[in-house]
Formats: structure tokens, sequence, C-alpha cells
């Protein structure tokens, strides 16, 4: 069976990792024109790391965890108000681990060493019937699979083609999430020093083995509708959000210089509708499966 994923992300290479085991032939697509390996902290635990230990990719995210060892939790001046433990402030607990996006990355793409990834493209159209989905990229080059899975982020391309303009489902939370690389001016040793108040949280971090550090911003920004595909405004947003802040002008000054800028708007959920299965943002659910499905299943 063969299926198009949209989206070379970290759900995007997991699920090319198991439908390649279980014998399907899976396809990646990906807008962008290399994998994107930016990003923020994650947490790993509860039924991931059963997962993990399935792909063989435990052992290699316990040795790339960030091993982070506290937190100095500071004012808008930037001096030290509380001092946390990388447990307390990571909270954590039992096998949990925690590890930077990139390197779960990175871990995850030699496990789908291998796979069909074509970069720099997009679906333009899908047309379902009960012998397949006929796929036409944008540069007009036409496919067929069985099926396609949209893991092509929070403003999916395929829940768009499948369930329609995200404005149907969106419920917008106002809130962003920005995180980028910057010289560990600070000298932190996998350490994070953090302001936060209501609305908005400014962040640097370092990691085990990182040279650089990573300044992160969480921000609520409901009165404006930020463009995820627009780094200009991005930049601009941020330095109108936290212009106040006394110690954060040095982390700001260093966003254009940034490889691996990353912004996003945490709100997904998820929906199978016929041969395609891609995110939307709604609580209501969509149409029934397609029927042709339906009947395959059974």
């Amino acid at each position: 069976m063969d299926v198009l994923i949209s989206g070379a992300g970290i759900a995007g290479l997991t699920t090319a990792y198991w439908l390649r085991r279980y014998g399907f032939a899976p396809t990646i697509v990906e807008r962008a024109p290399f994998f994107v390996t930016g990003g923020y902290k994650i947490d790993v635990r509860g039924t991931a790391l059963d997962v993990l230990r399935r792909m063989g990719a435990h052992d290699a995210v316990v040795a790339s965890s960030t091993q982070m060892q506290g937190a100095l939790l500071v004012d808008r001046e930037g001096n030290v108000i509380n001092r946390m433990t990388g447990d307390e402030f990571g909270h954590r607990v039992g096998g949990h681990r925690e590890i930077v996006r990139g390197k779960l990355f990175e871990i995850l793409m030699a496990r789908t060493a291998g796979v069909d990834v074509i970069f720099g493209h997009a679906i333009a159209s899908i047309a379902q019937s009960c012998d397949g989905v006929e796929v036409t990229f944008r540069n007009g080059d036409a496919r067929m699979f069985d099926l396609v899975i949209g893991a092509d982020g929070l403003h999916s391309n395929v829940r768009r083609q499948i369930f329609g303009d995200e404005s149907q489902y969106l419920r917008d939370l106002g809130m962003y999430l920005c995180v980028y690389s910057v010289p560990n001016f600070l000298h932190l040793d996998r350490m994070e020093v953090q302001y936060s108040e209501i609305g908005r949280v400014a962040a640097i971090w370092s990691t085990r083995d990182a040279v650089d550090a990573k300044a992160c911003f969480g921000f609520a920004a409901r009165n404006q509708q930020i463009d995820l595909r627009d780094r200009a405004q991005q930049e601009e947003t941020l330095r109108t959000v936290y212009a106040d802040v006394g110690w954060v002008p040095r982390l700001l000054e260093l966003m254009p210089e940034a490889p691996d800028w990353f912004l996003t708007s945490p709100r997904r959920s998820t929906w199978p509708h016929g041969r395609a299965i891609g995110s939307s943002w709604s609580a209501t659910p969509p149409t029934a499966p397609h029927r042709c499905l339906a009947r395959a299943r059974a």
C-alpha cells in the first residue's frame, strides 16, 4: 500500500517509520527545501517512552537528553528571585526524558533513512475515490496513493484540502511560542534563566554539549494575527511585546542572525476523513468517514 505523508516533522517521520515497518510504502512530501530541525525542549514520558523503545530509539534519546540541572527565575530587570532544581522545573518523574526537538528529529531521521522524501513541494489537490487518492502537487505532477496522511503542522494543508478553510474550525487561543539559537553569552551550563508574568514568558537556556543557547518566548497576542510564514512580522512582534523587559534586548538583537528560527501557535486536534487523515482545530467532528474506506476496513 502506497501512503503519502504531508510534512517531514516529528509526526511525519514517526508515521513513516511505523508504516514501513509494517510493510507499507510511505512517501513524504515537505514544502521546505530541507529538513527543519529547530524547536523547543520536548518532554517524553508515559506511552511515548514505550514507543521509543519499540522503535529502538530510547537509548539514543537518553544519550541526547538535555540533563537540565535547574532554573533561575528572574524579575523584569534580570535579578534572581528564586532557584529551582532540574526535577522541580521540568516536572521530571520516573523515566521521563527531556530532549530538544532538533535532537529528537535527528534520531528519527536516522530511523527513516531510505524513505522517499520530496522536498520543496506541497499538495495542490486531493481527489478521493474507492480506488485510491489522486494527489496533484503544486508543480503539476500527479500520483495515485492508497492513503494520504496530513502531518503538516498547525495550519495543515491536508486539513484544508479535506475539511475546507481552517477558518471554519479555528479556535484562536492567541498564544505563540518562539525559539531560536543565540550565543551562550551568559555561559549557562544546563541551566535556564526565565522571566514570567501573566501573558508572557522570556527565557534563555542551554543543554548538555550545546555550543549555543536557546532564546525562548511564549506570549499572548489575542488582538493580532501573526503570519506563521512571515519571519519579519514575527520578529517585529517580539520587539513590541518585549520592549519593556529590561534584560532581553540582547536576545532580540540576535534574532535576525538565528538560522533555526521557530515560531508556532500551539493548538490542534486530529480527524480522519475517507482516505485522508489530517489535523484540525474544531471541537466539532466533521462528516462521517468516506464510505469506500469503511467498506475497505470491513
